[in-house]
């Protein structure tokens, strides 16, 4: 009898100490990697994030506006500040949207640019695509919207939700960047005076 509590203890004693040293194991690994990758991988962001400022928005020097690094201040090589780049999020039909969006000190948008997605490919991920993007340069208004509500900016064809959701981060950048430009555009003195400028 005690042969038989023995051997069914060694039938589930020693199974478990198993896994759980190869767990043990296997987690050590793990966050030795993630240790020896986090550095290059916050690198590979950074530059990412720098080469998309300078596509948005060209300038001499970047330099951050606040503490989570989501609005840099875009100076020429006088040191005069000639706009911002505001970095927004949105949730499209697949996740979050990561939207990079350049505006001239005038509050005229320079360009807009998709730092990551998690769109289906074919559909929402043609928002990456630069024949949809350049749809928002040039224009100054923070209530812009996709051509099925009534606005200019043509949406992607089976991908509403995406255009949606990019046309909604850069109302955001928009927005944000009058606080650090104090532009006002046109239109919001049009709805401020109830159209009687």
């Amino acid at each position: 009898m005690e042969n038989k509590k023995q051997s069914s203890f060694t039938l589930i004693a020693k199974p478990t100490l198993i896994l759980t040293a190869i767990c043990t194991i296997v987690t050590l690994l793990l966050a030795m990697t993630n240790m020896l990758t986090v550095d290059k991988i916050a690198a590979n962001a950074a530059q990412k994030a720098a080469e998309s400022r300078k596509k948005v928005l060209a300038a001499q020097e970047y330099k951050p506006l606040d503490k989570d690094g989501n609005v840099y201040g875009a100076y020429d090589e006088n040191g005069q500040m000639i706009g911002v780049v505001v970095t927004t999020v949105s949730s499209g039909y697949g996740g979050k949207i990561e939207v990079m969006t350049g505006i001239k000190a005038d509050g005229e948008i320079s360009g807009v640019n998709i730092l990551s997605m998690e769109e289906t490919p074919g559909l929402g991920a043609r928002g990456k695509e630069d024949s949809f993007l350049k749809q928002y340069k040039g224009h100054n208004d923070s209530r812009l919207a996709v051509s099925k509500d009534g606005g200019e900016i043509n949406a992607l064809s089976g991908a509403t939700i995406t255009s949606r959701a990019i046309t909604k981060a850069v109302n955001e950048a928009v927005e944000i960047s009058k606080s650090y430009l104090g532009t006002v555009s046109a239109s919001d003195i049009s709805a401020a005076t109830g159209g009687n400028e």
